[in-house]
């Protein structure tokens, strides 16, 4: 399914990069805050609250918009409900992540003080979130009976992102810097911001597909 499915092989990969790129900042947060704040050993826990309260953030937002998303659109079209209607929240969640991986990295970059590029991580936390939420709420309406297919399929490919980013961190840091390694990393994400919208215009389309339509 991961390579038969354009849905979920495209999601799977939105998944994995923003995935990899929550662990990639956790490798490297000691280093970063260590070396440019002057944090201490012990101090430097305090660097991952951005991201502890981004994702807390982002899972309120979901949470209190989804199924609003849901009903609002399928009102606007008599009452049928579609899993694309659950897509539009996940547009600005994309959005969030090249947001806060820009505002970190420069901010970082430029010696501003310590709260600024924590408070840029905390977008990277929410919008990482609502990708999550929202993509595996759809998948599941999407493929139903076969939603766990779809889920293994992604969690394989979001697990290999997680595993394999991180071990570029520190070498694309100590080489670009971290302003224009975060921005590497920020351009990378918003390449891939218009694959929501494209599942929200032609995600029936492609889930009706006998060309896509996936034996099991």
């Amino acid at each position: 399914m991961l390579f038969l499915s354009p849905i979920v092989f495209l999601l799977s990969l939105f998944m994995a990069v923003v995935y990899g790129y929550l662990y990639l900042l956790f490798t490297t947060f000691a280093n970063v805050f260590v070396e440019k704040y002057n944090f201490s050993t012990g101090s430097v826990g305090l660097a991952f609250l951005g991201i502890g309260v981004g994702s807390i953030m982002g899972l309120a937002i979901s949470s209190a918009f989804s199924d609003t998303i849901l009903q609002r659109l399928a009102k606007r079209n008599n009452g049928e409900m579609k899993p694309e209607y659950r897509i539009p929240l996940m547009i600005p969640g994309g959005l969030c992540v090249p947001i806060g991986l820009f505002w970190y990295g420069w901010t970082a970059e430029k010696g501003v003080h310590y709260l600024a590029p924590i408070v840029g991580t905390s977008f990277v936390g929410g919008g990482m979130i609502i990708i999550f939420m929202t993509g595996s709420t759809y998948l599941v309406d999407a493929f139903t009976i076969h939603a766990a297919s779809a889920m293994a399929a992604t969690t394989l490919l979001r697990s290999l992102g997680g595993a394999v980013l991180p071990l570029c961190g520190l070498k694309m840091y100590s080489t670009l810097g971290l302003g224009w390694g975060n921005s590497l990393l920020g351009f990378i994400a918003l390449a891939l911001t218009p694959i929501p919208w494209v599942f929200y215009q032609f995600g029936e389309r492609m889930r009706t597909s006998k060309r896509f339509h996936v034996e099991f």
